[in-house]
Order: C-alpha cells, then structure tokens, then sequence
C-alpha cells in the first residue's frame, strides 16, 4: 500500500531562503515576454476580420432568410448556361388571314367563309387582272391574265378555285392538261353540290368546244372576246340529279367525260378519265 503522507520538512538556510525570494522578486518585475506582445494584435486584427465579412454577407444577401427568389427591385438573370428559346407560332397565309366579310348560310347552321377569286390568283398568278368572265349557277367563272400567262378562277358556292397558270396563245391541239376541269365540292343548301369547270385561251381556228358528261348532259363552252382582241372559252356544268350526284358516289366508278373540239369543220375527240383529268385545281383538293 502506498503511502501518500509527504516527507517531513526539511530544515533551510536563512542563506537559501534569501536566494529563493530573490529570484521569486525578479520573475515578479520582469516585463512581458515575445509571445504575450503578439496575441493581443492577433486576436484584434481578427475581431476587424469578422465584421468585414458579415458586412460584405449582408450587402450581396440582404434579408437573407432562407426564403427563395430575388431581392426586391432586383432582376433574376438567367444562368449564362441555361438556353431559353421562344415557340414560334404559326404565321398566317394570305387565305387564313382574309376576314370572312360575307359567307355562305348551308341551311344547316353550318356557315363557310367565303374567298375571293382576286385574293386567290394572286398566289397563283401576282398581278394578274381579270379579263373575261361568265355567271355560274352559284358563282362566276373568270379569265385572269399577267404578261403572257393566264389562269382561271371560280367561285361556286362562295369558295374561289384557280386552275394552274398557262401560257398563251394556246397550242393546238389542246392537250389533257389544257382540256382537263377542276372538282369542286362545297355546302349547298338542303345538301351539297359540285361544279365541274374548264377554260382557257382558245386556239386559233377552233370554233367550238363540247363536254358530254358521265349522266349525258352536253355542255357547250362559251367563248368571248377580251377588250385586246384575244379569245377565251370555258365549260361549267352544275349538276342537281343523276348519277354524278348520288351520296356517297365514287367518281371512279362513272364513265369518263368525252370532249369533242370542232377546228375547220373537223372535229378531233379527247376522253378525260376521273382520278386523272378531273383536278385542275391548285389551291383547293379535289
């Protein structure tokens, strides 16, 4: 077992006594050493440090509370990054963005805006001018004319069809392309109606034109001459019963539209066949 009682005291010197208090006095009155001289700037320098700091945190976040979003009367900029881009929409063509002034009332509730034969040329044809123009059972059907080319346009029903620009004085003999007719399909009062149109420049020496159609109706065309001594012809037939106008009808299933062309008492025949030579059109579908 140990044994924690100290040492008895040792007798001292008045000698080493008077040398030990002289040191103990010394040590007392010394002045402070290196070490004590730095940590007082050190921890003041630091102090000035520290304030810095949270006043710079407070400038760039101010009233930062943990809430998201911008300060107020901030702007939030988008990361340098980050692509942004904007859906464009969609820009309307010269037929879209026509007002419908007027239309055509189906009887049904069921209205149709109407288009302009002026407006419509004008994609196929720019510039051109009306030069002729004959009635139709629900429109009129015309001859526009730019330079050396001419198209034609009709507008049964309200809705205006243009046949594709040609070149003239026509060739003869007039080839398909030329004899060919548009199909247009539109809303009709107690039902739907379809008006079948050819026409162009007439050739020189041709005296007349006739289409007999699927149900034996004979259209003769009509021929005019324009303020420049230039001759123009066109065929528009309607039909209001047979069989072209049966519902539901496959054009396919009729029988072709023979076309007979008098030239100098001689007569030449061409045979239009549906599906083929019934869509002179180029702004409307068949």
């Amino acid at each position: 077992m140990t044994d924690l009682t100290p040492p008895p005291e040792q007798p001292m010197d008045d000698e080493t006594r008077a040398r030990i208090r002289g040191r103990l006095a010394e040590a007392t009155d010394s002045p402070p050493s290196s070490i004590h001289r730095w940590v007082l700037p050190v921890v003041a320098a630091a102090a000035v440090l520290l304030i810095a700091f949270g006043g710079a945190y407070a400038a760039f976040w101010p009233g930062d509370d943990g809430a998201s979003g911008p300060a107020p009367g901030t702007q939030e900029s988008t990361p340098p990054d980050v692509e942004t881009s904007v859906v464009p929409t969609k820009q309307p063509t010269l037929r879209e963005s026509e007002p419908p002034t007027s239309g055509t009332d189906t009887g049904g509730g069921f209205h149709i805006a109407r288009t302009t034969c002026g407006r419509e040329v004008a994609q196929e044809l720019p510039g051109a001018e009306q030069v002729v123009a004959w009635p139709l059972p629900d429109g009129e059907v015309g001859i526009w004319v730019a330079g050396d080319r001419a198209a034609l346009c009709e507008d049964s029903g309200g809705i205006a069809t243009v046949h594709g620009a040609r070149p003239f004085p026509a060739p003869y003999p007039l080839t398909h392309e030329a004899l060919g007719f548009s199909s247009s399909h539109y809303p009709a009062p107690g039902g739907g109606s379809s008006a079948y149109v050819a026409g162009g420049a007439l050739p020189e020496g041709v005296t007349g034109i006739s289409y007999t159609w699927p149900d034996g109706h004979v259209e003769t065309a009509r021929i005019k001459t324009d303020a420049a001594g230039r001759q123009w012809w066109a065929i528009g037939y309607v039909p209001t019963d047979g069989p072209m106008t049966k519902e539901g009808l496959n054009f396919l299933d009729l029988d072709p539209v023979q076309v007979d062309v008098a030239l100098s008492g001689a007569i030449d025949h061409a045979t239009l066949k549906w599906g083929h030579d019934d869509c002179a059109q180029v702004n409307n579908g068949c």
